[in-house]
């Protein structure tokens, strides 16, 4: 059930197509012969890419019917085009059976986007691409690149909106997954436009056939790693089953290292694997030694203790019995260690520590800091700051806290934080003080 500001977003982006729409319908109509049977041919392939998406993370979907959609607007860009798009994914709402206010959104979004194009080549002195006529690359670079900003602007709006989470953070996370796909995908669109003037629906269609099936191709190995990772959670939260303290802890963990590594200015696809390290970082628990300790309510004897600090390499070792997994191998084994050396199984110092591990302490500390006791309570987003602030240099990176507790950064991990919080039962279940550290190597929560 959707609330009431994500309503009105929706019912907004609804009323800006409809403007968009009567806005192309003064500029071009495009009623002839040519511009209806390029919008109702290219129309329907973008009907057909649309039934080949697949769903992401956090409600958005994978997605090529732009490429179809946006050669017809260089063929006939006016408003026939743009209404043949909207019609076209309203096909695909209808047979993917999606609920109304969500067809809604998605006809509406894309419909304002390709209208948005469209009025701009026009604004630009783009033409229609007739057979043996050539036309000008810059209004048409120019157009793509507004419909992918309007595009994924209305997707991450609707998303910030429903999650209560800061739109810029959201739409840049989109685009900059993006871009370098849709540069990509310029001459693709390009191409389709200049086949389908040249020779005709038929040899466009021929030449979709191989892009629908590496579309398949991608959606299969996406849909696998999806399923493994989804494995890869139940097996970690299997492992934290045996832990009342730490249930969920690895995918907070997860979570806040993705936030600490754009802080560190790690890229994209490193994220993703780095947050994956981060997810298994305590799979060493596994092993039946741990079971007791982690049971026992009480703080650790220093023999417990020293088995506890076996659960880093431990889980680096079963770790690297996957030979997908041997970049995660060293961020696992070092995710306790501490700048200043006193951290665990290796004492190094400083950058010696692997630049991930450097990264997963962070979040591990974060998420024992937030992580009700019984002989106190979370601490606030501001109290971790400042708990940063104050062991980096001994504890932390000092370059990464410095760029993690600044506003830019901390105020993404703040929400994530409140947004966990406020998920969580405020209990614990057992009556006496355990030493976090013990755990979770949180020296920054001031525990022995």
């Amino acid at each position: 059930m959707l609330d009431t500001h994500t309503r009105r977003f929706v019912w907004a982006i609804i009323a800006l197509a409809a403007v968009v729409v009567v806005m192309c319908a003064r500029v071009s109509v495009g009623l002839d012969e040519y511009s209806l049977q390029a919008a109702g041919f290219f129309a329907l392939l973008g009907a057909l890419a649309s039934l080949l998406a697949y769903d992401l993370p956090r409600g958005a979907a994978g997605n090529i019917s732009f490429i179809p959609l946006l050669s017809a607007a260089a063929i006939a860009p006016g408003l026939s085009v743009v209404v043949a798009c909207g019609l076209a994914v309203v096909l695909a709402e209808v047979i993917h059976g999606r609920a109304f206010i969500k067809a809604a959104f998605n006809t509406a979004q894309t419909t304002l986007s390709i209208g948005v194009a469209v009025l701009t080549y026009h604004l630009l002195g783009g033409v229609a691409l007739f057979p043996g006529q050539t036309q000008t690359i810059v209004p048409f670079v120019v157009a793509f690149a507004l419909f992918f900003v309007v595009n994924t602007a209305c997707v991450s709006g609707v998303i910030a909106v429903s999650l209560h989470q800061r739109f810029r953070d959201l739409w840049w996370q989109n685009a900059r997954g993006a871009i370098l796909y849709d540069i990509f995908a310029i001459p693709a669109v390009y191409g389709f436009a200049y086949v389908y003037a040249r020779s005709g629906a038929g040899y466009c269609f021929a030449l979709a056939i191989p892009l629908f099936g590496l579309r398949q191709l991608y959606k299969t190995n996406w849909q696998l790693e999806r399923i493994n990772e989804e494995l890869l959670q139940l097996m970690v939260a299997a492992i934290e089953a045996r832990d009342p303290y730490t249930s969920g802890h690895s995918q907070r963990v997860a979570e806040y290292a993705q936030i600490a590594a754009r802080a560190a200015g790690i890229g994209s696809r490193s994220i993703h694997r780095l947050a994956m390290a981060a997810l298994l970082h305590d799979v060493g628990k596994i092993h039946e030694e741990f079971a007791p300790i982690l049971r026992k309510p009480g703080r650790l004897t220093a023999d417990e203790f020293e088995v506890m600090k076996t659960h880093s390499d431990k889980g680096a070792r079963l770790v690297a019995k996957v030979s997908a997994f041997h970049d995660l191998v060293e961020p696992i084994r070092g995710h306790h260690e501490a700048w200043d050396g006193t951290g665990y199984p290796g004492g190094l110092t400083g950058e010696h520590i692997p630049l991930w591990a450097r990264v997963i302490a962070f979040a591990d500390t974060i998420d024992a800091m937030t992580t009700d006791r019984p002989y106190r309570e979370a601490l606030t987003p501001e109290a971790v700051r400042s708990e940063i602030e104050r062991e980096a240099g001994t504890q932390f990176d000092p370059s990464i806290a410095s760029r993690l507790v600044s506003d830019e950064h901390w105020s993404s991990m703040a929400v994530a934080i409140s947004n966990n919080l406020a998920a969580r039962p405020r209990s614990v279940p057992a009556p006496t003080p355990r030493a976090i550290s013990v755990v979770e190597g949180a020296r920054a929560s001031g525990a022995a």
